[in-house]
């Protein structure tokens, strides 16, 4: 340590201003500091520009297959409607067992 303080005290880094020795490290560590914080800002702010550019690219792709792809979430109305019928058509003809016991659910087809 007493060999770095040496160094630091002959090198034009130091500002000659400090009061001793701590004052003066103090302010190179500051300086040293605010260079290494700008440099990682600079680097992780490309980094987050990258990041925000793909996650809306992503955004905008999963949009299109979700509206895409919407017709086909919800079921099929005639298909409900035909199922319903043909119990109807069952339970009319005294087919009681083809119809089932219980209706069939409309959510369920």
């Amino acid at each position: 340590m007493k060999k770095v303080l040496d160094v630091l005290q002959d090198s034009t880094i130091a500002s000659k201003s400090g009061k001793d020795n701590r004052s003066r490290f103090w302010g190179v560590y500051k300086r040293v500091a605010e260079e290494h914080d700008g440099e990682f800002l600079e680097r992780y702010t490309g980094d987050m520009d990258i990041v925000l550019v793909f996650s809306g690219l992503f955004s905008a792709v999963s949009t299109s297959f979700i509206v895409a792809m919407e017709p086909n979430l919800s079921p099929d109305p005639s298909n409900t409607t035909n199922e319903l019928l043909k119990q109807l058509v069952y339970i009319g003809l005294g087919n009681f067992t083809a119809a089932g016991s219980t209706p069939i659910d409309p959510a369920s087809t």
